[in-house]
């Protein structure tokens, strides 16, 4: 046997640490929290495997700590084992930035308070820093991960299918939305291709981060809980579904919404999550037969000492183990019961109240609503409030002073209404369960039927029920309770009821009006529809014309925020939508609010108007002033006689033709010697070098004559105008630049070509140096063609960093082989003007810029608009130039004008 190297034992634990993209960043977010982030951005391409980029706002890493951040076991969260007993972070073990530079690229930047700039190193495979540059990112830390799993070929091979890419980028979002819950602070963006995929903002409390999380609709069926009890120290609080809320809205298929935290930190424990699991199938049974196969949308936050819990478990900490796991699921089920009611059976005691269960076992203090005390004086410690039904979870305080206080052998007596039966909503329901609320443990039953009793309606018939029940004392049982039958009137031999509803007899007249007739018609089924009901519109019918309701000042804002609302969440529903508005427009101030109403108000206006001009058309007076070819009202259409001759003279096939329509047409008197004239007297023309001349514009073609010398010749004044526009491009326009993530350094030979190239560069224009001494190249024939460079002193071996840290990002594939045709041209040619060094790239997007452009101008253009075209193509282009950028002529010969009659019957003659 011998001993593995250091690299392969560093990638082998490595891959076990880090598994996935999710690793990554749940690794890279816990240390941004425990930075004290209050922003965070993840930052993901190809799904992770390219790159993996988290940056935060928190302290940054100190520059005595940045050589040991990437080295194993370095770590300044813990010092000893004994710091585990007191951990307050998620990390601990200083394995994971070790683990994910074994398997990737990983480049750092980090900036304290302290720090001036922020600097950027590179690590190696060891963890080790390579090299280092300053940085323009301000205070916190960015790690960015390329090309994961570059040395595990079988493990990159598993993303390649699209299926697994999108379930690893839905886990990540799915850790997001956990730790955005749990801290409401906290302010979380996802991106994944450059697009936003999911964020979440900054807020006041856990239910806040619920609505922004999961939705309005969904928080609306949630339920506030809270939990304290000292021995063993046990907190729980967070949020539940309500008993009676809606199946579909307060549970998933899948467990990814159940979130269950302990001490802040997001764990899968399988026994927590099948109790919770239980409880609320139990509770929703009755909605749903399928509730057993889906999961509560909640949550739970545990908090017990740091000691008693042990998370270095599994590499991902996401599984805890629990040193008082009995007494963490009887808190968590004594909260259960207090909500979904009991869901075993044996010594239990159940009190129902309302559709609540109170289970025996619950005994610990449980703070829903206010503080409650029974009545011998003694604190209720755990009271769940719905409405005016509750249920009590009696302490142990109360059962130890029933115990000595009460006589022996009343603790050992059921209580009535031990079986789990269901509730009932009538109001024999609720005296039970308000004198079940008042009895104790210990007390006699017959005390109890006491209570019970009393509360009967008739005063009359109170003693004659109180002595036969306490005769029948003996023979009461739990189950004839339970059935109904305990208490009997000995006069009848009826069973009594505790309740009873009078109504009022009818006497006289009343008793014999609503006595049925036998002469009237049998009564029809229900289930024969009668009438179609109206069901309402957006419109309504005014005279004949639909004409639409009046709007609402809520209805319009909704109008105009709905579509906002669905571009911030896509995924919203309806419901999510609506109580989105509502938000808003609770919200909205009071101008705001104000001018709604006004628009509001004026579409009444404008309703009542057209609702009066209805009433006015269908008035009788209206009615009278109109033909008397209307029909009566109930009489069909009848279809008119028909003509046949008419119809025999309209088809007929010997009906002669008729001729079309003369055109109109005017003569008009024209010469050659007043064409001739005509150019002279155009106004004012500008003068030619070329001796062009307008004439007229043909509206067909939009095109111009135009008279040079003796030619009659077209003219396209949007080709000129192209020609005009690319020009001005090519010398005036500066291409946009955006800033590159991470700057590309220039060297003489690797990236530019030649130490040429170089020299060219360091001569151009530069600015003033900053106070870090970086010097900007203002050089145009950079700035215009969209480079941004800057130069840094001071770096070995050449003394100077010369860095590209910004490119135009509005053409595909623009970089440095175009910088190297700008240095080219100023090298070879020694080009000094920004259209001389344009590269090819440049000139074919102003081209097509230039040809957007003149599109844009309208269809027809005046005298005065042509001339100022032909006087800028004088003054701007060669002469030589006569083609648009497609080679398209400027101009067309059509005819040389003729200065002699003879000339002209010439032209006639050969015509």
């Amino acid at each position: 046997m011998k001993a593995l190297p250091l690299e392969t034992v560093r990638l082998l634990s490595s891959s076990q640490v880090i598994t996935c993209v999710l690793n990554v960043v749940k690794e890279l977010i816990e240390n941004s929290l425990d930075a004290s982030s209050s922003r965070i951005e993840v930052k993901l391409e190809n799904y992770g495997l390219d790159r993996i980029e988290v940056r935060d706002d928190g302290c940054g890493i100190k520059t005595a700590d940045v050589p040991a951040m990437a080295l194993k076991h370095y770590t300044s969260k813990i010092s000893c084992h004994e710091d585990l007993e007191h951990l307050n972070t998620y990390g601990f073990r200083g394995e994971a930035l070790a683990s994910i530079c074994a398997i990737s690229e990983v480049v750092v930047t980090t900036r304290t308070a302290d720090d001036d700039v922020s600097t950027q190193y590179t690590l190696d495979l060891n963890g080790h820093i390579v090299s280092k540059r300053p940085s323009h990112l301000g205070q916190g830390t960015t790690v960015c991960v390329m090309r994961l799993f570059k040395n595990l070929p079988v493990r990159r091979q598993y993303y390649s299918s699209s299926k697994k890419c999108k379930e690893e980028l839905k886990k990540v979002q799915d850790l997001l939305m956990a730790y955005a819950i749990i801290k409401p602070e906290l302010r979380i963006t996802l991106t994944h291709n450059k697009a936003m995929f999911w964020q979440k903002a900054k807020v006041s409390d856990h239910r806040a981060a619920l609505v922004a999380v999961l939705g309005a609709a969904s928080v609306a069926s949630l339920l506030p809980f809270q939990h304290r009890q000292e021995q063993p120290q046990i907190a729980i609080e967070g949020y539940f579904p309500k008993p009676d809320s809606d199946l579909n809205s307060t549970s998933s298929s899948t467990s990814d919404k159940t979130f269950i935290y302990v001490n802040n930190r997001p764990v899968h424990h399988k026994d927590i999550l099948k109790l919770v699991k239980q409880y609320y199938a139990k509770a929703a049974h009755a909605n749903s037969d399928s509730a057993s196969h889906r999961f509560p949308i909640l949550m739970m936050n545990i908090t017990v000492p740091a000691s008693s819990v042990d998370v270095n478990l599994t590499p991902d900490k996401v599984q805890v183990l629990l040193e008082n796991k009995d007494a963490v699921l009887l808190a968590v089920e004594s909260v259960l019961i207090s909500l979904y009611g009991s869901y075993s059976v044996g010594n239990d005691v159940h009190i129902s109240g309302g559709g609540q269960h109170c289970s025996k076992l619950a005994r610990q203090t449980l703070l829903v609503g206010e503080s409650k005390t029974s009545h011998d004086g003694i604190p209720i410690e755990g009271v769940a409030q719905s409405s005016s039904e509750y249920c009590i979870v009696p302490s142990s305080a109360m059962l130890e002073h029933s115990i000595t206080d009460k006589q022996p052998q009343a603790s050992e007596t059921s209580l009535p209404g031990t079986a789990n039966t269901s509730s009932s909503s009538s109001s024999e329901d609720w005296i039970i369960n308000k004198s079940l609320s008042e009895f104790d443990t210990t007390t006699n039953f017959s005390s109890f039927v006491d209570n019970v009793v009393l509360n009967s309606t008739t005063d009359q018939e109170r003693s004659s029920k109180k002595d036969s029940a306490l005769a029948q004392g003996d023979e009461i049982s739990p189950e004839r309770w339970s059935a109904g039958t305990a208490l009997r009137d000995p006069a009848t031999g009826r069973c009594l009821e505790p309740v009873k509803l009078h109504t009022p007899e009818l006497r006289g007249d009343d008793a014999a009006m609503l006595e049925p007739k036998s002469s009237s018609p049998p009564k029809r089924p229900s289930n024969i529809i009668t009438a179609k009901m109206a069901e309402p519109t957006a419109y309504d019918l005014l005279g004949n014309r639909a004409v639409r309701q009046p709007l609402s000042a809520l209805t319009l804002f909704e109008r105009d925020t709905r579509s906002s609302i669905l571009l911030e969440n896509p995924r919203a529903s309806l419901q999510d939508v609506t109580s989105a508005v509502k938000e808003r427009w609770e919200c909205l101030g009071e101008e705001e609010r104000k001018k709604y109403e006004e628009k509001a108000q004026k579409s009444m206006e404008s309703y009542n108007l057209k609702k009066k001009q209805a009433a006015v058309t269908d008035a009788p007076g209206w009615a009278d002033e109109r033909p008397s070819t209307s029909r009566p009202q109930g009489l069909k259409r009848k279809a008119p006689l028909s003509n046949q001759q008419i119809l025999d003279r309209l088809f007929s096939s010997q009906q002669e033709r008729r001729e079309p329509p003369a055109k109109l047409c005017r003569p008009l008197p024209f010469s050659i010697d007043a064409l001739r004239r005509a150019p002279q007297h155009n106004g004012p023309a500008g003068p030619s070098s070329r001796g062009l001349r307008l004439v007229n514009c043909l509206a067909s073609h939009c095109a111009w004559a135009v008279l040079c010398g003796r030619k009659l010749m077209l003219l396209n004044p949007f080709r000129v105008e192209e020609a005009l526009l690319f020009k001005r491009l090519l010398e005036n326009n500066i291409l946009p630049v955006a800033s590159l993530q991470t700057p590309i350094q220039l060297t003489d030979g690797y990236v530019l070509g030649g130490a040429e190239y170089m020299d060219v560069l360091m001569s151009m224009e530069k600015g003033s140096p900053s106070v870090s001494g970086e010097v900007q190249f203002t050089d145009p024939r950079l700035v215009a063609n969209g480079f941004q460079i800057r130069l840094t002193p001071g770096f070995p071996p050449t003394g100077r960093c010369v860095e590209v840290t910004g490119m135009a990002d509005c053409m595909p594939f623009y970089g440095i082989t175009d910088l190297r045709e700008i240095l080219t041209a100023v090298k070879d040619s020694g080009a000094k003007a920004v259209q001389q060094c344009r590269p090819l790239k440049a000139a074919n997007y102003l081209e097509g810029e230039a040809v957007r452009l003149a599109r844009q101008l309208p269809f027809s253009l005046s005298r005065e608009d042509v001339n100022n075209i032909l006087f800028r193509m004088n003054q701007e282009l060669e002469e030589k130039q006569q083609v648009c950028l497609h080679g398209r002529p400027f101009f067309y010969d059509l005819v040389d004008v003729p200065e002699t009659e003879q000339e002209t019957l010439k032209i006639k003659s050969s015509t």
